[in-house]
């Protein structure tokens, strides 16, 4: 499994992930128009350090975008305040195993370390006014490292 498909496993098996996804699907790197979309985008992948044994620790940064309804302040408090509680929630993952990582023909041992988040906010409206929904984001950083051989 790469670090992709685990954060998007974990974004799924949050406990109110369902109170945000009004029972829509967690896509990967797109959403649309409609005020029940969600998508998940890679926003890249960057070593942190190497030792020499050439085992690396890396970051994977995410960017979660949704679709919101946004017809009242109640809407646009309770969409942050998802957004807020799922940031708590991302932050306290345990580590675990299970990432695999494909480089040419080699398959290398990962380890999730941790993930913190950033930047929760709305973004911007979808139409000409905030009626037509809002576009709200989270930034996730999940931090993993690879292993030269097992763990």
């Amino acid at each position: 499994m790469t670090i992709i498909d685990f954060m998007r496993q974990k974004l799924s098996e949050y406990p109110k992930i369902q109170e945000f996804l009004l029972g829509e699907e967690l896509h990967i790197d797109f959403t649309d128009g409609d005020a029940t979309s969600y998508g998940l985008s890679s926003a890249g992948d960057t070593l942190l350090k190497e030792d020499v044994l050439g085992n690396q620790q890396r970051r994977h940064s995410f960017v979660l975008y949704a679709v919101c309804q946004s017809f009242t302040d109640y809407c646009r408090v309770a969409n942050s305040n998802f957004l807020l509680e799922l940031a708590y929630w991302l932050e306290r993952l345990p580590e675990e195993d299970g990432i695999e990582v494909n480089i040419g023909d080699e398959v290398l041992p990962g380890r999730f370390l941790k993930a913190t988040t950033a930047n929760a906010m709305a973004m911007q409206p979808m139409g000409t006014t905030v009626n037509d929904g809002v576009l709200y984001q989270i930034q996730i950083y999940a931090n993993y490292e690879i292993r030269m051989e097992e763990f």
